[in-house]
């Protein structure tokens, strides 16, 4: 699991650029599906080599995801590319704190379905 963070970021940037091109106006409607397909690709449990299998799995996704980031970036049009690297540099600060609250955010979530349900069934 710490190799997986430690992958996540070294591609943390090109992650929140292609973010920043999912909400860009000027990307291309295909190049938005592509970073939804890899966004679903990243999180999904279903891998071309599933993650059971030792060091494999791990390499499955250090190898896939950030080819397909590299690629997409590649394929983006370089005014957008500009656009959402400003962006990504501009509001990336933000992100460690953005993770934290987002963090807050599910716990509490998942207190008060949890605290629903209990009251649901025992009273």
């Amino acid at each position: 699991m710490n190799r997986l963070f430690m992958i996540f970021r070294l591609i943390r940037k090109d992650i929140v650029v292609m973010l920043f091109a999912l909400i860009n106006r000027r990307t291309p409607k295909v190049f938005r599906l592509a970073i939804l397909a890899a966004i679903l690709y990243f999180v999904s449990p279903v891998d071309i080599v599933p993650d059971a299998i030792p060091a494999a799995g791990l390499v499955d996704d250090a190898v896939i995801v950030p080819a397909i980031l590299a690629g997409l970036r590649q394929l983006l049009p370089p005014e957008v590319l500009e656009d959402c690297e400003h962006s990504a540099g501009h509001y990336g600060k933000f992100l460690p704190m953005v993770v934290v609250i987002a963090t807050i955010l599910l716990l509490l979530w998942t207190f008060l379905v949890v605290y629903g349900i209990y009251k649901l069934l025992f009273t």
